[in-house]
């Protein structure tokens, strides 16, 4: 295999890694701040990438597209912890993470209601002709989505670390009785971090649409991003970022030396070897309990 193969490949795998960095991201926030898996993830960026098909048929250029997608994303996070989780914050773990995948269903019909399981294409200013550099073919779309998971890392890592709001939701991801003694609104921070959570999986939802189509079963990512997320360390947003871009390289090299068969098994049993290895992955750390 040639050294312009592999830089293809390495440019691949870094825009399929993206796509799983970011859906990664949007698990870990709230899972930081409420210790609950939202495995109805998968289904906000298939809200997303319909969300953007509808305002690009209302004549909206892209630009404005995608702003607008995300907001609607932040928005429609909030209603479902003020209106699904919220409620049943005390139930039993296992009884929000079903409350979760009941909300995932309940989107995925909705969706198929409409449009039925019928693929749509998102054309976008970057539907553009390949770009040949140093004998490899670059895709705009790829690269596109490579340079927003890079910005999105960079603006969060600003955010929790400077910003008042995420230095907050960090706290809270602490210790809930600990941040309210300080006087942090938990619940307020609760409803933003799950806002910010469906914020990021629609943004994947538009990066993503232009790439693969949109259809009902675009949530189907999630296991991968699951898969990324625990590689990185679960309690991890760094972690999260460089599970996602391993997991992506990882896929596409073994799909090129192993085939396609291959290119979907060895991500699970990296789960497995993670799970029984280092559970708490790469960049996480158990759980300090003080007696």
């Amino acid at each position: 295999m040639t050294a312009s193969v592999l830089l293809q490949l390495l440019v691949s795998g870094l825009s399929v890694g993206s796509i799983y960095a970011i859906v990664a991201l949007a698990l870990v926030i709230p899972f930081k701040a409420s210790g609950i898996l939202n495995f109805g993830q998968g289904e906000i960026v298939t809200v997303g990438a319909y969300t953007a098909l509808v305002l690009v048929g209302f004549g909206m250029s892209y630009w404005l597209v995608l702003p607008l997608t995300v907001v609607i994303g932040l928005l429609a996070g909030i209603v479902i912890e003020r209106g699904f989780i919220r409620p049943i914050m005390a139930a039993p773990e296992f009884t929000l993470v079903i409350a979760t995948f009941a909300v995932g269903l309940i989107l995925k019909s909705a969706i198929r209601l409409y449009w039925q399981d019928n693929p749509f294409a998102l054309e976008t200013p970057l539907n553009a002709d390949p770009i040949h550099f140093a004998g490899v073919v670059l895709n705009p779309l790829y690269l596109w989505v490579v340079l927003c998971t890079l910005l999105l890392v960079v603006f969060l890592a600003y955010f929790f670390k400077y910003n008042r709001l995420g230095k907050s939701m960090r706290a809270v991801s602490q210790s809930h009785d600990a941040a309210r003694l300080m006087g942090i609104g938990v619940e307020r921070v609760l409803m933003i971090s799950w806002g910010m959570s469906a914020a990021i999986g629609a943004l994947a939802g538009i990066l993503l649409a232009p790439i693969v189509g949109i259809n009902p079963e675009m949530g189907h990512l999630v296991l991968k991003a699951l898969v990324a997320a625990v590689i990185g360390g679960f309690t991890s947003l760094p972690g999260a970022f460089f599970g996602g871009i391993a997991l992506g390289l990882v896929e596409t090299y073994s799909g090129a030396f192993f085939g396609s068969t291959m290119k979907n098994i060895i991500p699970f049993v990296l789960l497995v070897v993670f799970l029984l290895i280092r559970p708490y992955g790469l960049f996480g750390k158990p759980p300090v309990v003080r007696i």
